[in-house]
């Protein structure tokens, strides 16, 4: 019984640190710490992405995604649209698409569809106060946080960033950029809790997005780590990069 009671004890630790580990109200996400709601703002934290009621409903890159999403923008990619190991690259998909919501430079990052309250729903979206601007002035991310830097000028530029949208061919016979199988155990300490199916034994595989890499293949928006990623610790070592390149 006291075997038990123990294993439970530390069970139960476990999983507090894991929860512990995604808290956007630790992060530089919760943008809430920079709005001010006497000049138009709010403290709520999850406003600035979500919103339980009143999402977009053409979106299906996130849950209750409450940015407008203008489904027309063509970024260009990397390598001209195709990778030197050959393998040809896409348009980011949604669920990348929803992160450029923010980080491709041009989009504001205080524009909302639904306001907190009531009757501040706009599905073309509408300015909170960010940073000071008010009500009046949209704040746009800026480099190096926003990754299609060349947004403004009407470019959507990706290039200099790694490839999204791009399929991962680690199960090829000859996989090109030494790419790993996608049966590849996970290391320990990876995050991908609530991002996919949070089964014991993650994968190469669980990490992509109809069989391709995206922003959230190594990121996690809500997670307490350096640059948000799913490793936990960086990129201590290349851990990151080594964990699909067999280098």
């Amino acid at each position: 019984m006291k075997k038990k009671l123990i294993g439970a004890a530390v069970l139960g630790i476990s999983m507090l640190s894991i929860a512990a580990t995604e808290d956007i109200r630790a992060t530089v996400h919760n943008l809430s710490t920079y709005s001010d709601p006497a000049n138009g703002g709010t403290n709520e934290v999850c406003v600035f992405c979500h919103t339980p009621h009143g999402s977009n409903s053409d979106f299906t890159g996130a849950p209750l995604w409450n940015k407008p999403i203008d489904p027309t923008i063509t970024f260009q990619v990397y390598g001209g649209g195709m990778t030197t190991g050959g393998t040809t690259v896409d348009q980011p998909g949604d669920v990348s698409r929803a992160c450029l919501s923010c980080h491709d430079g041009v989009s504001g990052v205080n524009v909302i569809i639904n306001k907190p309250g009531s009757g501040g729903w706009d599905p073309a979206g509408q300015i909170i106060d960010y940073r000071g601007s008010g009500t009046t002035s949209l704040w746009r991310m800026p480099w190096p946080f926003a990754i299609g830097k060349n947004g403004a000028g009407g470019n959507y530029d990706l290039r200099d960033d790694h490839p999204i949208g791009v399929v991962y061919r680690g199960d090829d016979t000859n996989p090109p950029a030494s790419l790993k199988p996608t049966n590849t155990p996970l290391p320990a300490g990876w995050n991908i809790a609530g991002d996919k199916d949070g089964n014991p034994g993650p994968t190469i595989g669980d990490l992509l997005r109809g069989g391709k890499i995206e922003c959230v293949s190594c990121h996690n928006p809500h997670l307490n780590a350096p640059r948000f990623l799913r490793s936990g610790d960086g990129n201590t070592n290349s851990n990151l990069c080594r964990t699909c390149h067999d280098k």
